[in-house]
C-alpha cells in the first residue's frame, strides 16, 4: 500500500487505510513515493466532550502521542535518541509537576512537542488549541473566529490567530496527481458591485465586466469520488488554468470533464477531454457532467456567505484550503478528521493581521 505525502514521521489517519495502521513517512525528494505501513494499535479516538475536559498537560500528552507514535524525535536533527528532563527538586515541600521538556543526545538541543508546529511560542493553553481544531474539523461549513472567541473565552484577535494557523495545518501536502475521471471548473468569489443610488445604472455587459473585476476566480479540480484541489487565480487565463491542470493531473491515466469555458480549449492535446454544454443540459451521456465539483463550490459558497460573511482576497486561499481539507476527509468520522489535522500541525506562520500578502477586501457571494 502506497501513500504519497511529504511530511516527517508521524501518524496520519485517512480514509481507506487498513484499520489499526500507522504510516511512517520520511524525508523524500518531491517526486518520491513509498512509505511503510505497519499494523499496530491505533491511538484511541477522542470525542469533543473528552477534549473539553482535558487539562493543558493532558492535551500535550495526546499531542506527543499523535506526533511521535514511536517515541520523541528531535525536530532539529531528526535523531531518536531523546530523553525527558525531569524535575529534581521539590517546591514548598511538594513535588513539581511533570515537565514536558525533552533533550536530544545528538545535537544537545532542548525541545517540546510544540516546537516546529503551529503551537510554538503560543501562550494559549493547548487544550483550547485542540478544542478549536476539533470544532473547525467538525463544522461542515466552517467556524468563524467570532464564534470561537465566544465559545473558548479568548479575544477575537486570538481566535483569528488560531483559525489561520489551524487552516495552515489543513493545507494539502500530498504530492500525487489526481487520476481517473477528473472534473474541473471555476467559480468567482466576491461581492456584488455597489453603486451610489444617484448613479445611473449601466448595461448588463458593463455590470458583468465590473463583477469580474471585483471578484476573485477560484479554479477547482475534483477526482470523481476522491480528492479535490482548488486554488484562487487572478487573472484567470488559459495559460494559467491549463498549467494548474497539467501539474495536478496524471495525464496518462485521466479523463478530463469541463464546461464550455474557453480556458479549457486545447487541453485535449495532453489528455482525453469531454465537455458538457450547460446551456443545453447539466448531464450529457452517462457520465459527462461537473456536478461533483459544483457540490464542492456549493459548500464553499455557503460557508463564505453564511459563516464568514466577509473574506479578504489575500486570505481566500487559506479558506479554500480549509474547505478542501474537510471535503477530502468527508468519509472520516469527526474524531478521525481531528486526528488527521492534529498530525499535520508541523510548520509555523509568523504573520498576523494584514501581513499575508497584498490584496483588496472582498465580500463573499
Amino acid at each position: 500500500m502506497v501513500i504519497d505525502l511529504i511530511v516527517r514521521q508521524y501518524r496520519l489517519p485517512f480514509a481507506g487505510r487498513p484499520k489499526g495502521a500507522i504510516v511512517y513517512l520520511t524525508h523524500l525528494p518531491i517526486c518520491a513515493r513509498v512509505v511503510v505501513v505497519e499494523d499496530i494499535a491505533m491511538t484511541e479516538s477522542k470525542s469533543f466532550l473528552e477534549i473539553l475536559q482535558w487539562t493543558p498537560e493532558q492535551a500535550r500528552d495526546y499531542l506527543e502521542e499523535i506526533r511521535w507514535p514511536n517515541g520523541p524525535i528531535c525536530p532539529t536533527c531528526g535523531a531518536a535518541e531523546v530523553y525527558r528532563i525531569e524535575a529534581k527538586t521539590q517546591r514548598n515541600g511538594k513535588p513539581q509537576p511533570t515537565r514536558h521538556l525533552l533533550k536530544c543526545k545528538a545535537c544537545k538541543r532542548q525541545f517540546t512537542a510544540t516546537v516546529g508546529t503551529i503551537f510554538e511560542d503560543s501562550h494559549i493553553p493547548l487544550n483550547k488549541w485542540l478544542a478549536a481544531i476539533y470544532l473547525m474539523c467538525a463544522s461542515k461549513k466552517g467556524m468563524s473566529a467570532h464564534q470561537l472567541h465566544r465559545m473558548l473565552g479568548v479575544t477575537y484577535k486570538t481566535a483569528w490567530f488560531m483559525c489561520h494557523r489551524v487552516r495552515h495545518a489543513m493545507q494539502d501536502k500530498t504530492i500525487t496527481p489526481l487520476s481517473g475521471i477528473i472534473e474541473a471548473d471555476e467559480t468567482y468569489v466576491g461581492g456584488k458591485p455597489r453603486r451610489h443610488p444617484r448613479e445611473k445604472r449601466g448595461t448588463m455587459r458593463q455590470a458583468v465586466s465590473l463583477a469580474k473585476q471585483s471578484k476573485t476566480p477560484v479554479v477547482g479540480i475534483l477526482e470523481r469520488g476522491g480528492r479535490v484541489r482548488a486554488v484562487p487565480i487572478k487573472p484567470i487565463t488559459k495559460r494559467g488554468v491549463q498549467r494548474i491542470l497539467r501539474v495536478n493531473i496524471d495525464l496518462a491515466h485521466s479523463r478530463l470533464i469541463t464546461d464550455e469555458h474557453p480556458v479549457y480549449h486545447g487541453i485535449s492535446r495532453y489528455l482525453p477531454h469531454d465537455t458538457v454544454e450547460h446551456q443545453q443540459a447539466y448531464v450529457m451521456g452517462e457520465d459527462i457532467h461537473t456536478q461533483g465539483i459544483e457540490n464542492f463550490w456549493s459548500l464553499l459558497k455557503r460557508g463564505l456567505i453564511g459563516t464568514f460573511h466577509h473574506v479578504e482576497a489575500k486570505y481566500l486561499e487559506c479558506y479554500v484550503d480549509e474547505f478542501s481539507f474537510r471535503f477530502n476527509a468527508r468519509k472520516m468520522t469527526d474524531e478521525e478528521r481531528f486526528a488527521s489535522a492534529l498530525a499535520n500541525v508541523r510548520g509555523r506562520l509568523t504573520w498576523f493581521f494584514g501581513q499575508a500578502s497584498q490584496g483588496e477586501p472582498h465580500s463573499a457571494s
